[in-house]
């Protein structure tokens, strides 16, 4: 089963889908006494300890999300800025105890709080650091070496030459251990995979923005090239994606052998449960050769012209100075889930600059695959009802108007959030066009890049002071709810946003 079987994509999101009835005759119960550990440790592995005394981005929230789907930016990386972003990332960044579990919460959201999202950073020029392959514990913010070397040109050749790879002054890998949310969301967790890998690469790129240093987002390599480089055997755990990050170092003058990395690391958990249908949809969505990689790569999905929306049921709302709000690293300190909103309004301009800051495409190697709609429940200057968000001109396009809260509060598995939410944005995809040009790839992508929506999305409105949380939903009464717009579509992810309940209500 290759990834031109794009068969393996469809039976995988039709068997995985809620709905009405298939979460009320799920028989699945959570077992707390295996839940999995949420960090990978490495026993035999010192590692080296980052500087804690950090001095976070003080550049506009706003401001660091725009920035950072520019090319531009050749900065330095310091080993303090690398800190800093692997930090903003996904560092820890508070711990609590909820109904008798602990939880650590990291700086970027996570579905169900489960982090199954590992770091990897292969080092060419911080000035301060061996070049080599390190693995980020955000447990203790610690740097542990698995490679010695400049590992750009093996990374590089696996993403058919990819230019930015190969001239950047660090490469970061993220992976996915999957059992750490199969645990929860069992099959259905290779989605909810992506969601984490975006919403920690909304955090990366504005954090690498904030310093100065351009970044590129590539999704088409080798999958097998890159596991052995990690040390991962695509099961258990798989490459989701890379991040040039930085560019105009020198490209790598001698590569080193590449050897098996058979290093001991922690169990999870007492046991582990295999999804194989997760499996064999990751598997399926695997590239193992250059031909595949490259034609992948290249491969664009032919948008469907849509007419201009009418002036009478378009709304574009001036935004928000991007230096408005909280800077970057304050941001990323607050932001949180939000477990109740306070059933108010925000205002257009809130709303517009939100959508605005999080709906660019990053500058990737696999092309716009999304669509962003609305259902606007309170937001001043905007009529109630369900919208098409327009995204190269900011306009909201009224579908249908009227007061769909109940409908809101249904669709994303009959939650208050979605009912009480100022606004609820779902990312959709055209699912069949994306597969049909990316193979199997292309669900990979679209979810990552819903996830990557998201995260700015999050970090937008907590920048302005509002709230936000990522919701799963009822996939096929989602898709006719925004019918016949959304025809052919599938949604993502959901995030809704409003006016927090109090600070408290925040997880």
């Amino acid at each position: 089963m290759g990834n031109r079987d794009i068969e393996a994509a469809r039976t995988y999101h039709a068997t995985t889908k809620h709905s009405y009835t298939s979460v009320r005759t799920d028989g699945h119960f959570l077992d707390w006494e295996n839940r999995p550990m949420p960090y990978k440790l490495y026993p035999e592995v010192s590692g080296l300890a980052l500087p804690r005394d950090l001095s976070l981005a003080r550049v506009p929230a706003l401001e660091a999300i725009a920035a950072g789907d520019s090319p531009s930016g050749g900065g330095e990386l310091t080993l303090e800025a690398l800190t800093r972003i692997l930090f903003c990332a996904d560092g820890l960044t508070r711990r609590t105890r909820i109904g008798g579990q602990d939880y650590h919460f990291r700086a970027a959201p996570s579905a169900g709080a489960l982090y199954p999202i590992e770091i990897y950073a292969a080092v060419a020029e911080t000035g301060e650091l061996e070049q080599g392959l390190y693995h980020f514990s955000p447990a203790d913010l610690r740097l542990r070496g698995l490679r010695r070397g400049d590992w750009r040109g093996l990374i590089a050749r696996a993403a058919a030459g990819r230019p930015s790879l190969l001239r950047a002054r660090a490469v970061l890998a993220l992976s996915t251990i999957f059992w750490r949310s199969t645990w929860k969301y069992r099959a259905r967790a290779y989605r909810y995979c992506f969601w984490d890998a975006g919403t920690i690469l909304a955090n990366l790129l504005a954090a690498a923005a904030a310093e100065g240093l351009s970044t590129e987002l590539v999704t088409a390599f080798a999958d097998p090239e890159i596991e052995a480089l990690l040390g991962i055997d695509g099961e258990h755990e798989g490459a989701l994606c890379l991040v040039a990050l930085g560019s105009g170092a020198d490209a790598p003058a001698v590569e080193p052998e590449l050897r098996p990395l058979d290093l001991e690391t922690i169990p999870l958990s007492r046991e582990e449960v295999g999804y194989p249908d997760l499996v064999r949809m990751h598997q399926a969505s695997r590239l193992l050769s250059p031909d595949e990689v490259a034609a992948v790569a290249d491969a664009r999905v032919d948008s469907v012209p849509l007419p201009p929306a009418s002036p009478a049921n378009a709304v574009k709302p001036h935004l928000l100075d991007a230096s408005a709000g909280l800077s970057l690293g304050e941001t990323i300190l607050r932001r949180g889930s939000t477990r109740t909103f306070a059933h108010k309004a925000i205002r257009a301009e809130e709303l517009a600059t939100i959508m605005a800051a999080s709906s660019r495409h990053p500058r990737a190697d696999f092309p716009p695959l999304s669509d962003t709609y609305l259902i606007v429940n309170a937001v001043e200057g905007i009529e109630p009802g369900a919208y098409y968000y327009r995204r190269q001109s900011g306009e909201f396009e009224l579908l249908k108007a009227g007061n769909f809260r109940s409908e809101a509060g249904y669709l994303c598995l009959e939650q208050p959030l979605g009912a009480d939410c100022s606004a609820l944005v779902c990312y959709m995809a055209d699912l069949e066009r994306a597969l049909g040009a990316l193979g199997n790839r292309a669900y990979r992508d679209a979810h990552l890049e819903a996830g990557l929506h998201g995260g700015r999305a999050y970090l937008a409105a907590y920048a302005l002071g509002r709230g936000a949380t990522g919701l799963t939903f009822y996939d096929d009464d989602t898709a006719n709810f925004f019918a016949p717009h959304a025809a052919g579509k599938s949604p993502l992810l959901m995030v809704a946003i409003g006016v927090r309940r109090s600070s408290d209500d925040d997880t």
